[in-house]
């Protein structure tokens, strides 16, 4: 499972802004019009700013739980997440992926009330397996 963060994008609000306004630093953030590939010279530009506050789980920790550090960092932020959100896409991002294609994982009611209640939208990655070639060592 990969991909467990919250994510506010947004043409008109800086990322150190929303920094400021939540309380809350990024672990990554991105201002608008910043190249997306620094390094090069002929690189395209970003059309928002982005705020990007992992969870800090390890990948292996369970969906649920990854949703409920989400919830419980924003939490006490509700009024500052509504301002936001007239101005920002604010997500809620989770990724999950099996090392064979099948699986599943629960989010709870109460949970998905939580974040529903927080007004984060969910974006849901799904990961496929690696091929078996791509993985499978080569002859010795």
């Amino acid at each position: 499972m990969v991909g467990r963060s919250i994510r506010i994008t947004s043409r008109t609000v800086s990322a150190s802004e929303v920094s400021g306004r939540l309380g809350i630093a990024a672990d990554e953030q991105f201002e608008q019009s910043s190249p997306v590939s620094p390094g090069s010279p002929i690189s395209a530009r970003r059309e928002t700013s982005v705020w990007i506050r992992r969870s800090g789980l390890r990948d292996d920790s369970d969906l649920a739980d990854h949703v409920r550090t989400r919830a419980g960092l924003v939490g006490g932020r509700r009024a500052e997440l509504a301002l936001l959100s007239l101005d920002c896409s604010v997500e809620l991002l989770l990724g999950f992926g099996s090392e064979n294609g099948q699986g599943g994982r629960v989010l709870p009611t109460e949970l998905l009330t939580e974040v529903c209640a927080l007004g984060l939208d969910i974006v849901l990655d799904l990961y496929p397996p690696e091929s078996a070639a791509a993985v499978a060592p080569g002859p010795s």
